[in-house]
């Protein structure tokens, strides 16, 4: 019985160590962690009017010549916002929908 015991001890002590080496190891991602949901947040609230102005492009942009796209996305941004639909500042297809290393 106290072999099981000691053994049940030993088995805690260990498990306990490697929680607390867990848990400091955890503490670390915190602060990433809040940064990510705050933005994610902020990415709630501005969903709509993003995904307007990259719907419309997808849809109309197609055709026209890039200066004419940037001048058509501007229009919805302004449209929006007259709106009073919320979007992230300076919004396109490009920066909503598109990969950075896909694109370059």
């Amino acid at each position: 019985m106290a072999t099981k015991l000691s053994d049940d001890l030993d088995s805690c002590k260990k498990q306990l160590y490697r929680a607390e080496k867990m848990i400091v190891g955890l503490q670390g991602e915190k602060d990433s962690w809040t940064e990510t949901v705050a933005k994610l947040g902020v990415d709630q609230v501005m969903l709509t009017g993003d995904c307007l102005v990259a719907a419309g492009s997808l849809s109309y942009n197609g055709p026209f010549i890039a200066k004419f796209r940037e001048d058509l996305e501007k229009h919805w941004r302004d449209k929006a916002k007259d709106l009073g639909i919320k979007f992230t500042p300076n919004i396109s297809m490009y920066k909503l929908l598109g990969n950075p290393m896909t694109i370059r």
